[in-house]
């Protein structure tokens, strides 16, 4: 008797997750015209997050019988400001699928064709959160086996997500913000307009600025971190990734600082560097 209530149990479970999949990824279409150098396939994908449709996209290399590592890019920018394009797509996140990885992105909010408002890191960390969920239901993805890669605003999304307890291998972050506070006074008048209509005014609501910021809450940044920022910067300082740097190190905390003396916030000019430093990094945590 006993036996079989276990057995019960085990298939309400697998089917409750298997429904959970179900319910999270709506929508699997593949890019047929999709043009890109590499050997790779694209899908434009819609997922659940909170009471929302969110718009994101999958790339993975050619061959769909094998499970690859699944490695989540957050993109920069802020509504459709930054949004993944197809030049995106066939261009970086086919470079990465090509290195033997299902990448997963999102628009996040207000993003795209997304649902919902951009919050810039509050509630719609959700939107990054449950792209595992969203690994589940791709057969050629590792969910036991995520990575992480945020690119500006996509690092502020990272270290939220990982505060969250999003349980990535390893995370790398490009000119990623860890105080937005910093950020807001560092830059003009169109950054600290777009930040007080989708934050609120730091004076009003400092605690949505501490929220997200890591430099508040650097012990919960507890996963192997890569921290990548260009010295020539205008866009986000060099100061966002050199002072959580040396406060993860304070911390304990597994991380490594890459700098390019002469790098600007996309660091274009230095892409074979950066990329090869993200891929030994990643490489480093893979399970063997």
């Amino acid at each position: 008797m006993m036996k079989i209530l276990s057995l019960l149990a085990i298939v309400f479970l697998v089917s409750a997750c298997s429904d959970e999949v179900e319910e999270v990824l709506i929508e699997k279409e593949e890019l047929s015209d999709f043009s890109t150098d590499y050997d790779v396939l694209a899908w434009e994908i819609v997922y659940k997050s909170d009471d929302y449709l969110i718009e994101g996209y999958v790339v993975s290399p050619g061959d769909e019988g094998e499970k690859y590592p699944t490695l989540i890019i957050n993109r920069g920018g802020n509504r459709d400001y930054g949004e993944i394009e197809e030049e995106w797509l066939a261009h970086y996140e086919a470079f990465w699928a090509d290195q033997g990885y299902t990448v997963i992105s999102s628009q996040y909010r207000e993003g795209g064709n997304s649902e919902g408002v951009d919050e810039f890191g509050g509630d719609d960390v959700n939107d990054v959160l449950q792209l595992e969920h969203v690994a589940r239901g791709i057969e050629f993805a590792a969910e036991d086996e995520i990575f992480m890669f945020g690119f500006s605003r996509g690092g502020l999304m990272t270290y939220r997500a990982i505060q969250e307890g999003m349980p990535v291998q390893a995370a790398a972050t490009l000119g990623g913000v860890s105080d937005l506070m910093g950020a807001y006074e560092a830059r003009g008048l169109a950054m600290r307009q777009m930040l007080v209509e989708l934050v609120g005014h730091p004076a009003e609501v400092p605690e949505e600025y501490e929220r997200r910021s890591a430099m508040e809450w650097v012990v919960d940044i507890n996963v192997p971190l890569l921290l990548i920022h260009g010295e020539e910067d205008e866009a986000v300082p060099f100061q966002q990734s050199l002072q959580l740097y040396e406060a993860l190190k304070e911390e304990g905390q597994e991380t490594k600082l890459v700098s390019y003396e002469e790098g600007d916030h996309s660091l274009h000019d230095f892409f074979v560097e950066y990329t090869s430093e993200v891929a030994e990094w990643f490489e480093t945590y893979k399970q063997k």
